[in-house]
C-alpha cells in the first residue's frame, strides 16, 4: 500500500451517504412488536443476521467465517486484544470500525471508542460511517434506542445520548481526554496505519507501536477493555507485524493476542467464498502481478532471499512437454509435526537437455486425497505421448496414504502409479542448499502459465526462505529435491535409452503394488 495524500471526507458526499443509511435501514410499516422482539433475539446470537438485517449497504454477501469468529470472539472477552490480519478488500474496516461498535452497543457493552488511523482526516473519515450509522439507521434505533447526541466525525468527536464517546485521532497523535465523565472508553481500534513511506523507517514505526501499546491502550479502561486492529502485512517489519510480534521467521506472537490471518486464497479456495469466486481473484492477482498479490492478498512481502534469490527465478514459455526429456513430480507429504513441515507439497520437473523446467504444484495444508486427486487431474490433462513419473518417500508410504490413494483413483477411476524413493536421505537442508548453483547458473525455469497460481507463489516462497537456521515451511523444495534426484539419475545415452535401473522403474515393473 502505498503513502497517499488522505483529505477529510467532503460533508456533502457524507450527507448523500446518510440518505442511503437511512433508505436501506427503515422500520417496516407492518413490523409488530412479536416480530421485533423475534429479530432482537436473533441479531444478538447470529453476527451474520445482524449484519445482514441492520447494515444492508455492506451485506451484498453472507459474512465469511473469519468476521463471524472473530467478532464473536471480542464479544465474549471484555479483554479481548485482537488482530485481523486479512487481506485487501476483505472488509477489516468495516467490521472493526463500524459493525462490531454497534455490535458492541447492542449488547450494552460499549462505553466509549478510540479510534486511530493513518492521519486525522483518515480517522475522521472512519468515524464519519460510524456516526451516519447510530445517527440515520432507524432500524437500529428502533430496536436497540437511539443513539447520537451531539459533535462531529469532522471534528473527531461525538457522542451518543448514553454519554458513549467516540474520538477519532492519527497514528501520529494521542487521543485527547478521552474519558467521558464517569465513563472511559472500553473499545480501541487501529485501521490501516501502515503505508510503503513509514515500514521503511524503523524509528517511525517503533514510535507508533509505543503510541498504540503506551498512550492508546492505557486511555482504554482498566476494569475491561477490548482492542482490534485491521491491516494487511504490506512489510516483514510493519506495525502490524509488529503488534502481531511475529516480525521474523519463527517468532513468538504477543501473548494471549487473537491473531485472525486469512489470505485471499487458502487451500485453492476463496476465503470470503461467500463473495469472491476463484476466478475473480486469480483475474485480479494476474493483472497485478505476482509481487503486489502477495503482498496485499497473501500478507507475504517479496524479501530477497539469502541463497535463492529473487532474480533466480525466472518465469519463461515452457518448450511443449512432449519435448521434455522426462517429468518427474515428487510428493513430499509433510508428516512430520514441526513449524517447518505443515505442507502437503508436489513438484513436477521437466528436463530438457540441460535445463529444468518447474512445470505445476501443490503447496496446500489439506488431506491426503486431495493431493491425489490433484495429481491424477493433472496425468490426465498430459498431451498425447507425454506422461510423469510419480515419487514419494518410501517412509511416508504408510496405509493411511495408500487408502487415500485408493479412493482416489477408485473415485476418478484411474490407475495412479506412485514409486517410492528408497534412499537414505542425506540432511535435508544440505540437500535444498545443493539446488543453488542450477538456479544461479540460469539453468532453472518455472511455468510463466503458473507465475500467479497460488500454490506456485506459495512453493516459491518457501524457497526463497531456505537459509541458515531458517524456520520456515520448507515441504515445496523439500519436494523439488526429491524430484531433482530423479532428473539427475536420467542418462541419455548415444541410443536415447532411459537409464531405468537408477530410476527404479524396472524395480516397479516387477514389484507393482504401488499401481491402483
Amino acid at each position: 500500500m502505498s503513502a497517499i495524500t488522505i483529505t477529510k471526507r467532503d460533508y456533502n458526499e457524507w450527507l448523500e451517504f446518510c440518505s442511503q443509511v437511512q433508505n436501506s435501514a427503515a422500520v417496516a410499516f407492518n413490523d409488530t412488536e412479536k416480530t421485533q422482539k423475534l429479530r432482537i433475539k436473533r441479531a444478538l446470537t447470529d453476527y451474520n443476521f445482524f449484519v445482514k438485517t441492520y447494515f444492508e449497504l455492506y451485506a451484498d454477501a453472507d459474512c465469511a467465517d473469519f468476521h463471524i469468529d472473530f467478532a464473536n470472539a471480542c464479544l465474549a472477552d471484555p479483554n479481548f486484544f485482537g488482530v485481523a490480519e486479512w487481506a485487501r478488500e476483505h472488509a477489516k474496516s468495516v467490521h472493526l470500525t463500524i459493525i462490531i461498535p454497534m455490535w458492541l452497543i447492542a449488547h450494552k457493552q460499549l462505553t466509549g471508542m478510540l479510534l486511530m488511523g493513518k492521519n486525522e482526516d483518515d480517522a475522521c473519515n472512519l468515524l464519519s460511517d460510524l456516526q451516519a450509522q447510530l445517527q440515520y439507521n432507524k432500524l437500529f434505533a428502533h430496536d436497540f434506542g437511539e443513539q447520537y447526541n451531539f459533535g462531529s466525525w469532522e471534528d473527531g468527536d461525538f457522542t451518543t445520548k448514553d454519554g458513549i464517546r467516540f474520538l477519532a485521532f492519527g497514528r501520529d497523535q494521542s487521543p485527547r481526554g478521552a474519558r467521558e465523565n464517569e465513563k472511559r472508553p472500553n473499545y480501541g481500534v487501529v485501521d490501516d496505519v501502515d503505508d510503503d513511506d513509514i515500514v521503511h523507517n524503523p524509528k517511525r514505526v517503533d514510535k507508533v507501536v509505543k503510541k498504540i501499546l503506551g498512550a492508546m491502550y492505557f486511555a482504554l479502561s482498566i476494569k475491561g477493555a477490548r482492542f482490534a486492529m485491521g491491516g494487511n502485512r504490506i512489510h516483514h517489519n510493519s506495525i502490524l507485524a509488529n503488534i502481531v510480534g511475529d516480525t521474523k521467521p519463527g517468532a513468538k506472537k504477543r501473548e494471549g493476542i487473537y491473531h485472525s490471518k486469512v489470505k485471499a486464497i487458502e487451500n485453492g479456495k476463496p476465503a470470503w467464498w461467500q463473495r469472491y469466486s476463484l476466478q475473480e481473484l486469480l483475474r485480479k492477482i494476474a493483472k497485478t502481478g505476482t509481487v503486489l498479490a502477495k503482498q496485499e492478498f497473501f500478507h507475504e512481502t517479496d524479501i530477497e532471499g539469502k541463497i535463492f534469490k529473487n532474480k533466480y527465478f525466472r518465469f519463461a514459455k515452457l518448450p511443449h512437454l512432449s519435448k521434455m526429456d522426462i517429468i518427474i513430480g515428487y510428493f513430499d507429504p509433510s508428516f512430520e509435526n514441526s513449524q517447518t513441515s505443515d505442507f502437503k507439497a508436489v513438484s513436477v520437473w521437466g528436463q530438457d537437455k540441460f535445463k529444468r523446467y518447474c512445470i505445476k504444484r501443490f503447496t496446500r495444508r489439506c488431506e491426503l486425497e486431495d493431493v491425489f486427486e490433484w495429481m491424477i487431474k493433472v496425468e490426465k490433462n498430459l498431451p498425447p505421448g507425454v506422461g510423469i513419473i510419480w515419487y514419494m518417500e518410501k517412509q511416508f508410504y504408510t496405509r493411511p496414504v495408500k487408502k487415500a490413494l485408493r479412493r482416489a483413483c477408485k473415485k476418478y477411476k484411474y490407475p495412479l502409479s506412485v514409486l517410492t524413493d528408497e534412499r537414505q536421505k542425506p540432511n535435508k537442508y544440505t540437500r535444498m542448499v545443493r539446488m543453488e548453483p542450477e538456479y544461479s547458473s540460469g539453468n532453472v525455469v518455472y511455468n510463466v502459465e503458473e507465475e500467479n497460481d497460488p500454490d506456485m507463489v506459495e512453493g516459491n516462497l518457501q524457497v526463497r526462505g531456505i537459509e541458515p537456521g531458517y524456520n520456515t515451511a520448507d515441504d515445496a523444495p523439500d519436494a523439488d529435491e526429491g524430484a531433482w534426484f530423479f532428473l539427475d539419475q536420467f542418462v541419455v545415452s548415444d541410443s536415447e535409452d532411459w537409464n531405468e535401473d537408477a530410476l527404479g522403474i524396472g524395480k516397479h515393473e516387477r514389484n507393482n503394488d504401488n499401481a491402483y
